[in-house]
């Protein structure tokens, strides 16, 4: 703006320019936000789109599985079948439910030419005996008449009779169906049923071969309403504006809409499913997807214009007021001889005032006296000097004004007299002090009379200024006559309403008001500014009633006010922190419980009522436990409440959906001052995720532990080995497996010797399941046939075991209960490819052991194979550790959360967190802190296996030199020598990983030697022609040499955690280092003799 003040009368144009700006920066603006929530519209049509393109998917391979569901009962139970018996078989399929868009499912039995008469005469018998015969074009040689159809509707067993061979489309199908021996789609057609109205509805139908021992005994078939079909397909509700489908089944529309040419969003998928080519075209319009967001763009430009309008008017503003400035300096120069006018007037008055008079300039000097002062003084050289020279009262000194006071001034001959006195400021009208004017009035006569007044006020006043509280006294009016000591330490020499907030001035001026008026004493809470701050008082007024007066008539008022802030701010701070607490306890991702005394259950945060629903929310703990935890959960819990000690349990706890999860339960007792429990406080986490990981984990290395045991008898690989693993399965991941050979087919093992495999209908439906596996080596998943209720089981899984040369060498069969989940099958898979390596290297075994009287060189080509094949597993081995690394990695997020909020809550809250919040607090961070390191070292244990190495030469010696320099916080405090030889060999390896080895070699020789006075590591080496072996060596505590085989496993530990700090990671992020770099590890130790650790490294790398 001060540059605005400098331009010439002529830049009058800047407001407009300025405003010019902003319209143009806020359109850019709101241009770029336009486009940013477009780009927003677009990624939800291409997600919509995707989901409708998956949702078609998916129903279309519902149909097909629909079929070979249906072609294996068939099969089963043969053409014998009624048209009742297959109704009811369809019925059971519950086809409006799980199979939208089915008009019906259907049996069209191939019969020669000839032969149509007797199949007709069979159809009227069983169905009707008006059925007749129907062609939709030329009748062929071969006929393909439907015989069965269900549901049994009018509209469906209208279809009966109808020749399927004779329309084109339908032909075509059935030709394509009949070459691959997999489910074919047709293309759009005209379905033989017929809508309400009369008119054929629109569709395709989808055909599936049925073989039978004759040979093709005819066509099963899905007739699917497109219409039906369409419509569940839907996009859901939740988006706004329209979006636009046309589906395309062989180049042919399939109802629907027809996509718009002009929409602002189109996109097109193309993909072959059942036989056919689908396309899929996609359009909306500019209104799909808008959220509240798209109209920021349109909000800033009007701010724009708003915030362009203001600055015209403040700029203008501006170069309006310099054009005043100038012209009131016009109207200077005629202010000015005013003045002087106004200056001798003054002069006149001042000079002929009967009271004694003096003007001061803002320093205090005297600049003019009156002729009253001057007699009474009898001086005439005051001007220049300080005001102070005529007062005998040096209090007087630095006050700029004072109300009429009596004192007394000194005379030129240094007598004294008194007079009433008072001090104003002179101001200039902008409130520039000018100056002081005292006037001084003679009252001699008085001041003799009001000190016998004065000593008796100076006693009382003394009384007052004693107390602590703040004290004022006030007429009848208002007006304040005295302050006490400790009104003028705390208030100053204003009234006490100066002090309030100046909200809060009306409210107390209408209580005083009200207290004034009814002439009672009454008492209010205030907060006022104080030199200490702001602070809180309880304000009481009393009344001071004059007894001579007429009817006790109030002559004065008393106001007290008496500091309660540190009262009020404690009970406010406790009130505050218990908020706080719940606030936290609300906001913690665990579910947080109190009890009393006694266990009984007095408090859960919200996590407890959304994990097990509302219904159950007001049931104890102990009952939504798993029945087989429940016992020795609280067996537990009765100890610890007997005990008065730390509780932890494991158990499964019920959810909302009827599932359990696996939680860890935690409680910990809340001590008074005597050491006896107040309450309890605990925590359940939900650690079913780990858990599983753990247990699929162990189930892992079970089935790989049976897999991998060997035998000299070929009998046992195929039997013993395999029912061993696959019992593993049972009851820990599904109800039964069985294991197949291909090429022949052959089942191998079960998991157990009852007859669930070996049912004559279930090995009907195991056997079509294995051809499909064989012919197309994808999984088959059957969830949807009666065998499956015969077997006590819900679904079965059939995996195809296929090799990493890509040969299939087996399928794996799954029988379960209860459904699997997404990380179930994930399981399931792995399972597969470790039974396939398993199969593999079981086969690469018969041919070494049926090739060991062949040739020598074909010895040595089966061995390599089967060094392969143990590559193959120990990259199966790499792949469950990055898994574990994932699981770990997922941990720390929550973890995060309860860290970084635990030390936000740390800072704010400081010390006016309760004894009892901090000791909850802590406990929540050293919880966490040490999960956190545990994950920590867990992913750091997991990266090791992945790390890239890079080989360069490293000196060993400089690599411990720095490891031991890096060792230096560890060593402070403690007498600690390092004995290390002048030369060291060098070696090809990872430098950085190398010195990890020696920095936690070195590491544990200083923490496992704290019990030593003068702790000595020492470092020496034996060179080899080609490796060289490094060992460390320390005089501290040492081990049990039976126990060496434990010190390089993950989490193995010889001593307590309480003793040394820890959790068994580092020896075996040793051992993984030395081995990648193709050398082995060892240690010897005796207790209390100390210990030594041996690294063999390769002086030329890893072979």
């Amino acid at each position: 703006m001060r540059r605005l003040r400098a331009l010439p009368l002529g830049g009058r144009q800047v407001p407009a320019l300025v405003m010019l700006v902003i319209v143009l920066l806020s359109l850019l603006i709101a241009y770029a936000v336009h486009s940013f929530a477009r780009e927003q519209q677009r990624g939800r049509f291409e997600r919509e789109a995707g989901a409708f393109t998956q949702a078609l998917q998916d129903r279309v391979l519902v149909y097909e599985r629909l079929l070979e569901a249906t072609r294996s009962s068939w099969q089963t139970v043969g053409p014998s079948a009624t048209e009742a018996q297959f109704a009811q078989y369809v019925g059971g399929l519950d086809l409006t439910q799980r199979y939208p868009g089915v008009q019906a499912v259907g049996f069209g039995q191939r019969v020669a030419r000839g032969q149509a008469a007797a199949l007709l005469a069979e159809l009227r018998r069983s169905v009707s005996p008006d059925l007749r015969l129907r062609t939709g074009g030329e009748v062929q040689e071969e006929r393909v008449i439907i015989a069965r159809i269900a549901p049994p509707t009018a509209v469906n067993l209208a279809a009966l009779g109808f020749d399927l061979n004779s329309e084109p489309l339908r032909r075509a199908a059935m030709r394509e169906a009949l070459v691959t021996g997999r489910a074919q789609a047709t293309a759009p057609l005209r379905l033989v049923q017929r809508a309400p109205d009369g008119a054929p509805l629109a569709g395709f139908l989808v055909m599936l071969p049925v073989q039978e021992a004759a040979g093709l005994g005819g066509f099963m078939y899905v007739a699917v309403d497109a219409a039906a079909f369409l419509r569940g397909l839907e996009p859901a509700d939740g988006v706004s504006g329209n979006l636009n489908v046309r589906v395309q089944l062989a180049g042919q529309p399939l109802g629907g809409g027809t996509a718009l040419e002009d929409g602002l969003f189109t996109t097109r998928s193309s993909f072959s499913l059942i036989g056919q080519t689908w396309t899929l075209e996609y359009s909306a319009g500019g209104t799909f997807g808008r959220d509240q967001a798209a109209f920021v763009p349109y909000l800033i430009a009007l701010l724009g214009l708003l915030l362009a309008g203001f600055a015209f008017r403040i700029v203008k503003a501006q170069v309006d007021a310099r054009g005043r400035a100038e012209r009131l300096n016009v109207s200077l120069g005629h202010a000015r001889s005013l003045q002087e006018a106004a200056r001798a007037e003054f002069e006149a008055i001042f000079q002929s005032m009967q009271d004694a008079a003096v003007f001061t300039d803002a320093e205090g000097r005297v600049r003019l006296v009156n002729r009253a002062l001057r007699d009474w003084l009898g001086r005439n050289d005051l001007e220049g000097r300080p005001l102070g020279v005529i007062h005998a009262d040096r209090r007087l000194d630095g006050r700029s004004r004072f109300e009429p006071l009596s004192t007394s001034y000194v005379r030129a001959d240094g007598t004294m007299f008194s007079g009433e006195a008072q001090r104003s400021e002179v101001l200039a009208p902008d409130g520039t002090l000018l100056g002081l004017l005292e006037v001084v009035r003679d009252i001699r006569e008085r001041v003799q009379a009001e000190q016998a007044v004065q000593a008796e006020e100076r006693r009382s006043r003394a009384v007052l200024d004693a107390l602590p509280s703040v004290v004022q006294l006030s007429g009848r009016s208002g007006r304040v006559r005295y302050r006490n000591l400790a009104h003028q330490e705390q208030l100053g020499g204003v009234d006490l309403a100066e002090h309030l907030n100046p909200a809060e001035r009306t409210a107390f001026a209408q209580w005083r008001e009200q207290v004034l008026a009814s002439g009672r004493d009454a008492s209010s809470e205030w907060e006022l500014s104080t030199p200490q701050g702001a602070r809180w008082f309880q304000v009481r007024v009393n009344p001071v009633r004059d007894p001579g007066g007429p009817d006790d008539q109030v002559s004065a008022w008393v106001t007290t006010a008496t500091d309660i802030h540190d009262r009020l701010l404690a009970e406010r701070r406790a009130q505050r922190n218990e908020e706080r607490y719940r606030a936290v306890l609300e906001g913690m991702p665990q579910i947080v419980w109190l009890t009393d005394p006694r266990g009984a259950a007095v408090y859960f945060n919200r996590r407890w009522a959304e994990f097990v629903g509302e219904a159950r929310a007001a049931q104890p703990l102990s009952s939504l436990i798993h029945p087989e935890d429940r016992a020795d959960y609280l067996r537990g819990w009765q100890a610890a409440l007997a005990s008065g000690r730390l509780f932890e349990a494991e158990h499964r706890l019920l959810r909302a959906d009827g599932q359990y999860r696996a939680f860890v339960t935690r409680g910990l007792p809340v001590l008074d001052g005597d050491g006896l429990v107040m309450e309890w406080v605990g925590t359940s986490t939900d650690v079913d995720d780990q858990v599983y990981a753990e247990q699929t984990a162990r189930l892992l290395a079970d089935v790989s532990e049976q897999l991998s045991a060997r035998s000299d008898d070929p009998s046992h690989l195929r039997h013993d080995r395999y029912r061993a693993a696959l019992a593993r399965l049972d009851g820990r991941f599904v109800d039964s497996g069985a294991l197949w050979t291909v090429h022949p087919t052959q089942l191998v093992a079960a998991s157990s010797p009852s007859a669930t495999w070996h049912s004559a209908a279930f090995q009907v439906v195991a056997g079509g399941a294995i051809e499909r596996v064989v012919g197309s080596e994808d999984p088959v998943f059957i969830d949807a046939d009666p065998a499956l209720h015969r077997v006590s089981a819900t679904g079965a899984l059939f995996y195809p075991l296929t090799g990493r040369d890509g040969t299939l060498s087996g399928v794996l069969g799954l029988l379960y209960r209860q459904a699997l989940t997404a990380r179930d099958q994930d399981l399931a898979q792995e399972l597969a490819g470790r039974f396939a390596s398993a199969l593999t290297n079981d086969r690469l075994q018969e041919r070494v052991l049926a090739a060991q009287a062949d040739l020598q060189a074909l010895n040595q080509s089966l061995e390599e194979r089967v060094q392969q094949r143990t590559l193959e597993l120990e990259s199966a081995n790499r792949e469950l550790e990055a898994f574990s690394y994932s699981v770990s990695h997922d941990l720390r997020t929550p973890l995060r959360h309860i860290v970084g909020f635990g030390d936000l809550l740390a800072r704010e809250t400081g010390d006016s967190l309760t004894p009892k919040g901090q000791r909850y607090l802590t406990v929540i961070k050293d919880s966490a802190s040490r999960m956190s390191q545990l994950i920590d070292d867990l992913l750091s244990f997991s990266r090791m296996g992945r790390q890239e190495m890079r080989q360069v030469p490293v000196d060993l010696r400089r690599v411990i030199e720095s490891s031991w320099q890096g060792l230096e916080p560890d060593r402070a405090g403690r007498r600690v020598t390092l004995s290390l030889p002048d030369t060291l060999p060098t070696v090809q390896g990872d430098e950085s990983l190398l010195g990890l080895v020696f920095t936690n070699l070195l590491s544990n020789a200083i923490k496992y030697s704290r019990g030593r006075e003068e702790a000595r590591v020492t470092v020496s080496a034996q060179a080899g022609e080609h490796e060289v072996t490094v060992n460390v060596s320390d005089n501290g505590l040492g081990f049990d040499p039976r126990y060496v085989d434990k010190l390089f496993g993950v989490f193995q530990r010889l001593h307590r955690a309480e003793e040394f700090e820890g959790i068994g990671i580092g020896l075996a992020n040793v051992r993984r280092i030395v081995t990648r770099h193709g050398g082995r590890v060892s240690a010897e130790g005796r207790p209390g003799e100390g210990a030594t650790f041996s690294v063999t490294l390769p002086l030329r790398g890893p072979a």
